[in-house]
């Protein structure tokens, strides 16, 4: 099981001591999000998630920086797949790319993007992922979509790593089929789901994305917050990654910890190998 810490910094200071934290303890993977504010409370800080990661990938050593998860709302397939490329190069070839459709009407509402239809979305993210995942491969041929149109593009230099490693965020059937399709790996949320409903869930979803794999083998990633309380006390810890290791999982995500949490942050850790 690999590990990743997943920071909304406040401002800088805190961004550097969790960077910190994550580095000295281990984390394979240092993670932010990518919104345009906070969806509940708009005086909650919110800083643009790729210039975070370019401050992370200059100032780290080790870890493995990455979205989770670059927000379709108001991004663009070539803007996007730039800005991967510079991030890689920045960091030295350690950033890895998420990709997701968005969900807040927030980012829709900041951006001025009209909320979309669920079919609508799921269309974007089929042609979305299938653009950026051309375009990091150095395919720069003039694209005809529906909603992502582009000519002209020049993908120079291109990335540090052979292949830029490219998740996709997916819970339903069609958005599984793209993760199937392009992706490196898998990242699934519970969202507001009790931990039994995900649990289920989360066994169906594998299944299906096994079947449509055919044998290929991906990334599974668990973006752990809400009802599965990762920091809830050590033996929680423990049953979590084992319980969603036995379906596949092989990357837990956590977010960091409330001030409540902390100590049975700092005990997990000061340990955490002996998760693995």
């Amino acid at each position: 099981m690999r590990f990743g810490l997943k920071v909304n910094p406040a401002g800088w200071t805190d961004a550097t001591y969790w960077a910190g934290v994550a580095e000295d303890a281990g984390f394979d993977g240092l993670w932010t999000g990518d919104n345009l504010r906070n969806p509940r409370d708009a005086g909650i800080p919110v800083h643009d998630g790729p210039t975070v990661i370019a401050g992370w990938a200059a100032t780290t050593q080790r870890i493995r920086v990455g979205i989770l998860i670059a927000n379709m709302v108001f991004r663009h397939p070539t803007v996007l797949a730039k800005t991967a490329t510079t991030l890689d190069h920045v960091s030295g070839g350690r950033f890895d790319l998420g990709i997701g459709s968005g969900v807040w009407p927030t980012d829709h509402g900041m951006a001025g993007t009209p909320v979309w239809t669920a079919r609508e979305r799921t269309d974007r993210l089929v042609e979305f992922v299938a653009a950026v995942e051309r375009l990091l491969s150095g395919d720069v041929a003039d694209h005809d979509g529906p909603y992502y149109p582009y000519s002209l593009a020049a993908m120079a230099p291109g990335t540090v790593q052979e292949r830029l490693p490219l998740i996709v965020a997916a819970n339903a059937p069609r958005a599984l089929a793209v993760v199937a399709a392009h992706a490196d790996g898998w990242v699934t949320f519970p969202g507001a789901a009790s931990e039994e409903e995900f649990y289920a869930k989360s066994v169906e979803r594998s299944q299906a994305l096994d079947a449509a794999l055919d044998g290929r083998t991906i990334r599974r990633l668990l973006l752990g917050y809400g009802e599965l309380d990762p920091w809830g006390s050590e033996e929680g810890f423990a049953r979590l990654v084992e319980r969603y290791a036995g379906i596949g999982f092989d990357e837990l995500v956590l977010y960091t910890p409330k001030d409540h949490e902390k100590v049975v942050f700092e005990k997990v850790a000061n340990r955490l190998d002996s998760y693995r």
